[in-house]
């Protein structure tokens, strides 16, 4: 297991914040656009511990719902699940694999994405509309969260470098 130093994961999701609000628009793919604190919530849980995994994830969920009109504390509630949960089981993946961040990235955005769609439109006027298992393939979740897994990639490998994470240092 790596050390990741707090103040630096602070600093990157921050960072990932900010280019979620400014240069995401820019990564615009037609209507889906980029998670980035999906990618960086999936990086730090992969390349550290469950309980960090979670702390990190709670707090880019956290940001997200500051600026939020909807459900507070959902995106918290569901990053901080998926992170635990990758953070958990990263011994079983091998960490400088580009196809484990493709899967890892897309499997946490579609289980977060999907939730999140669900459970908001959920709360809508009409729940028996969107019952069915046409709900979620009708939506962008899927569309995000491959577009989410092929920045990954790139994210990953900038982040492992600049953070110094890497298998092979141990």
């Amino acid at each position: 297991m790596h050390r990741v130093k707090r103040g630096q994961a602070y600093t990157v999701i921050l960072l990932g914040f900010f280019l979620q609000l400014v240069i995401s628009d820019l990564l615009r793919s037609g209507t889906v656009k980029p998670n980035i604190l999906i990618i960086v919530t999936a990086f730090f849980a992969l390349f550290s511990s469950g309980k960090f995994g979670a702390e990190t994830g709670f707090f880019c969920g956290l940001l997200l719902d500051i600026f939020s009109i909807r459900l507070f504390g959902l995106n918290a509630m569901l990053f901080a699940a998926g992170g635990y949960i990758i953070g958990k089981s990263n011994t079983k993946f091998y960490r400088d694999s580009m196809i484990t961040h493709f899967i890892l990235t897309f499997t946490l955005s579609f289980i977060v994405l999907s939730a999140y769609f669900i459970i908001v439109s959920a709360r809508g006027p009409s729940v028996s509309h969107w019952a069915g298992s046409r709900l979620l393939f009708n939506s962008p979740v899927v569309l995000i969260s491959l577009l989410n897994s092929f920045l990954a990639i790139w994210i990953f490998a900038f982040l492992t470098r600049v953070l110094g994470l890497s298998e092979t240092a141990l």
